[in-house]
């Protein structure tokens, strides 16, 4: 397991979003993945990056052995929604790794290392920690109904679809709310407001590592340019 500086991470997310936009769907795609998920091994977050990595093969081969055996409406369906899942998928899978190895306080001393704009900080810390809260309150509340036989199964919505949305969509509603008003004032609490430049205890610095991962990534990313433009063809 290696720790790596936030910034680094942030270049690396810039990076993808590159190779998202500029570079064709197709082997290339296969071999960002390959990289996040070593990332993500190396990162400590092993399990959820496998499962991604897991998830996406099983869709590459969809792609690759199931559609061509589908034609008209249905071929076309799949084809234009799988390619944005492609065209997607290695910046959602980064951005959890990336937000499940990062601590909010080591955010914060990057961004202020960076000197970065309050005005940008403050929400995307906020952010770092909506999510994964309310996550753990869909979960609570996913339980709470499941001992009243209540789940999210589409099954279960066409039978009782009033009721799911009463159980189950309107609490998370109603929490989500509630959820970022409390983010809203620890932070304040905290004193996330103070004009002040923040101080830390946390060593945020570019080490060995960030260099070598931001080369490898950097490197992978102008040799799929150069083939995508002819350069070796």
């Amino acid at each position: 397991m290696i720790a790596i500086d936030p910034r680094s991470k942030l270049i690396v997310i810039a990076i993808t979003v590159l190779f998202s936009m500029l570079i064709p769907t197709g082997t290339f795609t296969c071999v960002w993945i390959l990289l996040i998920t070593f990332l993500g091994i190396f990162l400590g977050r092993v399990w959820k990056t496998l499962r991604a990595a897991v998830l996406f093969a099983a869709l590459w081969l969809v792609f690759v052995y199931v559609l061509p055996q589908l034609t008209g409406t249905v071929h076309t369906s799949i084809l234009v929604w799988i390619g944005l899942v492609f065209k997607c998928y290695p910046c959602c899978m980064l951005a959890g790794v990336v937000i499940g190895t990062t601590q909010i306080s080591e955010f914060m001393a990057a961004m202020a290392k960076w000197n970065v704009p309050r005005a940008v900080v403050i929400p995307l810390a906020i952010i770092f920690r909506y999510f994964p809260a309310l996550k753990e309150d869909w979960g609570h509340i996913s339980d709470a109904m499941a001992l009243r036989g209540i789940s999210f199964s589409p099954l279960c919505f066409l039978k009782n679809p009033t009721v799911v949305i009463d159980a189950l969509y309107l609490p998370i509603l109603v929490t989500a709310s509630k959820t970022a008003d409390e983010l809203s004032a620890s932070a304040i609490t905290r004193g996330i407001e103070n004009p002040a430049r923040r101080t830390s205890r946390l060593d945020i610095r570019f080490k060995f590592v960030d260099v070598v991962i931001i080369f490898v990534f950097l490197l992978a990313f102008s040799g799929a340019e150069l083939i995508n433009i002819g350069v070796f063809t």
